[in-house]
């Protein structure tokens, strides 16, 4: 059956089709809005369409767009942070690169936050120094890790401190000398470079961690060759770990991790700036606002009005200017600016005015103080700590803040002292520094007990000896005034408390042992020069024939001896000096015996005459019996300290064998390499690899440690 139409015009038609083509390309606006928008754009969208519908705007209604409506958000505690590209993913190691990156930036960049930093870092070093029972072990410690020559712990602890700090974790690796038994040395690894695996069968977990792009290049090109044959004959195994995505497996003795625990849930330290990162980011915001204000102060746009009304000239037709008066005021005006001296002559149709930079800067100290005082209680501290009380305030208000800043800084001092713990414990070890107890004017050895599970899964207690190393000082971290403190040591003194001097000089840096020794041999030097003094002073008179006083004539004067002490009776003959060349030689038993006297044997069967070989002379140029190099024989030395890392590597060696990898065959084409077993089980090997040694004190027996201690 045919259909009827209704008659259109074309306009009508071109029209719908406009409108369907303005549809379909809004439907493709649309859709490619929603393929690239967020889950977060997409909810406020959906919100916003709902909203309208129940308004009566949507489709069949006849309300329009609720504005009340437009800027809803959902409520999603993270939406800021997502929003604002701020990273708070703390398991996501780009979203950590990223959060480091930036914390770097704003320590060398803030004033504030760099200041703060540094007193983190610096502050709890002071006065850092060793103390043990022996002082051998302490001068032995000072010299390895305190000096420029050893490890340099007064510098590398400060950078220490800046990257736990700043970052929120450091990464000190170490290099053990198994020949010397001490650490060669000690740097800071970047935290991006490292991986954590933790393990469920221990308690610590897996450090893994990229081989530096020098090296990998080098393991890759083979360029230089001699620097590539060097390091496949030390290190072979590190061809395994040339790829860029390759972690090596490091040892938990070399490699250690100090973390600012922010987060307890998670294996990687978060920094101590992250709970300033929305004030740092609304100080950003502010500086760009002075920055906008200030351009259109000192930059601002001059408009400029040439010509006149006829009200304004008072005749019947407006005075407008030509293009060619428009030039000529154009380059009257340049010239002005550009010059020293400026004057511009002109009529009244000419009015000038600035457009831009008519407002004043704002005063927004008030906004930048606010957020300054944020960032400073990020670190615990306040303007009154750092510049002192001014009207209104008192430094009881900040007690609170005093003690939260003693309190990290006291914990921060403890993870230094952990680590040098960890440090120094390998060091003894291998130096078989063990601890001693005296009985009797004799040094015996402490024994401790470990638990051990052998290769066979057996269970056992065994007793090794106990080591022995100094405890490292730090200064008491105290923020009060110690001036009064200093006076209530003072009163408690004078009011009978037995308070000894190292107690009441805390805090000070005087080496009291030091200052001692110095006050004696100053007092020394001052009895010697009053006595050269009086000396003087006699001789002086006594050759100009002045009177001498009494007491210089009872000390300088000579005195004779009394009858029965005069030994000018018994007459000495006068000592006769010997003539090299023309007394015999035997009367000369001194002297060193030639090549012919070497070569003679003595006509006894080489028995020595008694008084042809000099006796043994000590140190101070005396004779000493014999008997006292046999009690000598026995007697520690000072190379003992370095003697002993032989015996503790032989041992190393007989219980624990070295793990060798060999080097890989970089393939050619589609060969495949066979993987070592050790590279397989991710198991640390090499220079990465911990020190043989750890362990292998509990083989060297208590009998044989109590000979060397009193011997």
């Amino acid at each position: 059956m045919p259909q009827r139409t209704k008659p259109q015009s074309a306009a009508g038609g071109e029209d719908r089709a406009e409108a369907a083509l303005k549809r379909m390309s809004g439907l493709f606006r649309r859709a490619s809005r929603s393929a690239t928008a967020s889950p977060e754009e997409l909810e406020m969208r959906a919100n916003r369409r709902l909203r309208k519908q129940a308004a009566g705007g949507g489709p069949g209604g006849g309300g329009g767009p609720s504005v009340s409506f437009a800027t809803a958000r959902p409520r999603d505690p993270l939406f800021y942070w997502r929003q604002n590209n701020m990273p708070f993913q703390f398991d996501d190691p780009a979203q950590m690169q990223k959060m480091r990156a930036y914390c770097r930036l704003v320590y060398a960049s803030h004033p504030v936050v760099g200041s703060c930093v540094d007193i983190y870092s610096k502050y709890p070093l002071l006065g850092m120094k060793m103390s043990c029972k022996d002082e051998r072990l302490t001068e032995f410690y000072t010299q390895h890790f305190l000096t420029k020559d050893g490890l340099d712990y007064n510098k590398f602890l400060v950078d220490v401190g800046r990257e736990y700090w700043t970052v929120g974790e450091a990464w000190p690796l170490g290099t053990f000398n198994e020949a010397l038994g001490v650490w060669d040395t000690e740097e800071l690894l970047n935290p991006d470079d490292v991986e954590v695996q933790p393990s469920p069968f221990l308690r610590d977990p897996r450090f893994l961690i990229r081989l530096p792009t020098q090296m990998r290049e080098l393991i890759r090109t083979r360029q230089p060759v001699w620097e590539y044959a060097k390091l496949m004959e030390a290190y072979p195994e590190l061809t395994y770990y040339a790829d860029d995505n390759a972690l090596m497996p490091v040892s938990n003795i070399l490699l250690n991790q100090l973390k600012f625990e922010a987060d307890t849930f998670n294996r990687r330290g978060v920094p101590l700036l992250y709970r300033a990162m929305r004030s740092l980011m609304q100080e950003e915001m502010l500086n760009t606002a002075v920055d906008s204000i200030a351009d259109r102060l000192y930059m601002p746009i001059i408009l400029a009005k040439l010509g006149a009304s006829a009200s304004d000239l008072g005749t019947q037709s407006p005075w407008i200017p030509t293009q060619d008066d428009l030039a000529d005021f154009e380059e009257a005006i340049d010239t002005a600016l550009a010059g020293d001296f400026r004057i511009i002559l002109s009529h009244f149709g000419v009015e000038m005015e600035a457009v831009l930079g008519k407002e004043d800067m704002p005063d927004m100290s008030g906004e930048f103080d606010r957020i300054e005082g944020r960032i400073l209680q990020t670190f615990g501290l306040s303007k009154t700590m750092l510049a002192g009380a001014s009207s209104g305030e008192t430094y009881a208000a900040d007690a609170l803040n005093r003690d939260l800043v003693t309190q990290m800084l006291t914990n921060y001092q403890q993870l230094l002292n952990a680590h040098y713990r960890e440090r120094a414990l390998v060091v003894a070890e291998a130096q078989e520094h063990f601890d001693y107890e005296e009985r009797g004017g004799k040094r015996y050895v402490k024994m401790e007990e470990i638990f051990e599970v052998d290769d066979d899964g057996n269970e056992r207690i065994v007793e090794q000896p106990k080591l022995l190393i100094p405890d490292l000082q730090f200064r008491t971290m105290s923020l009060q005034d110690e001036a009064a403190q200093t006076e209530f040591f003072e009163a408690l003194r004078e009011a009978g408390v037995p308070i000894s001097q190292r107690t009441r000089l805390h805090n000070v840096p005087i080496d009291l042992d030091e200052e001692i020794e110095k006050s004696r041999d100053e007092a020394i030097e001052l009895a010697v020069a009053e006595q050269e003094t009086r000396k003087g002073i006699y001789i002086a008179l006594r050759d100009k024939g002045l009177p001498i006083p009494s007491d210089l004539k009872a000390d300088f004067e000579p005195r004779a001896l009394p009858p029965e002490q005069d030994p000018s009776q018994l007459p000495t003959p006068p000592l006769r000096v010997p003539i090299l060349g023309l007394d015999p030689v035997s009367s000369q038993p001194t002297l060193a015996p030639t090549m012919q006297d070497l070569q003679t044997t003595p006509a006894d069967g080489g028995v020595v005459e008694p008084g042809s070989v000099p006796e043994p002379v000590d140190a101070d140029g005396g004779s000493r019996p014999p008997e006292s190099d046999e009690m000598r024989g026995e007697m520690p030395k000072a190379s003992a300290l370095h003697r002993r890392a032989q015996r503790i590597r032989q041992l190393a060696d007989e219980h624990r064998p070295k793990v060798r990898v060999a080097a890989k065959e970089l393939p050619l084409g589609d060969e495949e390499v066979a993987i070592p077993e050790a590279v397989q089980r991710c198991q640390p090997v090499g220079i990465y690899g911990g020190p043989r040694h750890i362990g292998m004190r509990r083989h060297i027996s208590e009998e044989t440690v109590n000979k060397e201690l009193q011997g």
